[in-house]
């Protein structure tokens, strides 16, 4: 989660401010449970007591191309003071880790976004309707069709309807203009009780993650070779 930025300008160090900068710690001591007290933030700002302190506003979510559910990853974003841009790297090593948030060269650049037709889903979710209709040779008719409208599309102008399991999958919703497309092309290869079928089916199934929506895959690199800018990294217990 991230929360808060706020940067020493002095020293180039950035902290994550959250809800549990002052959390305790608990260690296990012969046979007794010690609690210690700590406030992350207070430390930060006695260790830069007299230096220049900024916020830092993100610009862009958290990147990664490991799952959301996987606890150790390393991340990147950016972040803004307003006048310049800062790209960040967030890691641990272990899932009982402290975070660490350092600011690094470059940018975060996609490349290579593939636009999928989940066109196996699509046929056994037809095949399984009750009011299927449509021979084996129309249905993968349809699905070429689809798929050569899908081609027509620019990635970076679909909607957006759920997100995937790791920030470079998400699933996009057909526009009206391309179901409208897919339907003007299936009117020659269909009859109007198949036609209407699969205008009601795409319209059900065109939602969330449903199996009508297109898969997007987006690969991101970093523009700029990770060469660490002299500063220090903050290690936070949760963000």
């Amino acid at each position: 989660m991230i929360g808060k930025l706020i940067r020493c300008i002095n020293c180039n160090e950035v902290m994550n401010i959250t809800e549990w900068d002052s959390c305790p710690q608990y260690t296990y001591d012969n046979g007794k449970v010690k609690e210690i007290e700590v406030d992350d933030k207070k430390e930060f700002l006695r260790r830069h007591k007299g230096h220049k302190i900024e916020e830092l506003i993100p610009i862009t979510p958290p990147i990664s191309e490991k799952p959301y559910t996987e606890p150790i990853k390393t991340c990147y974003f950016e972040a803004t003071n307003g006048n310049e841009r800062f790209l960040i790297k967030k890691w641990r090593d272990k899932i009982d880790s402290p975070f660490i948030y350092e600011i690094i060269k470059g940018r975060i650049e996609i490349k290579n976004i593939e636009v999928q037709v989940q066109a196996e889903a699509i046929k056994k979710q037809i095949q399984r309707a009750k009011d299927f209709c449509i021979s084996e040779e129309k249905l993968n008719n349809f699905i070429k069709v689809i798929q050569k409208e899908v081609k027509k599309l620019d990635p970076q102008t679909l909607e957006v309807c759920a997100e995937g399991e790791s920030p470079s999958i998400s699933y996009c919703k057909l526009s009206d203009d391309c179901v409208k497309g897919i339907l003007k092309k299936c009117q020659d290869k269909f009859n109007l009780q198949e036609l209407n079928f699969l205008k009601n089916f795409i319209s059900q199934n065109n939602f969330y993650n449903d199996v009508m929506t297109l898969i997007v895959k987006k690969n991101f690199f970093i523009n700029a070779e990770e060469e660490r800018i002299p500063c220090r990294c903050v290690a936070q217990r949760r963000a």
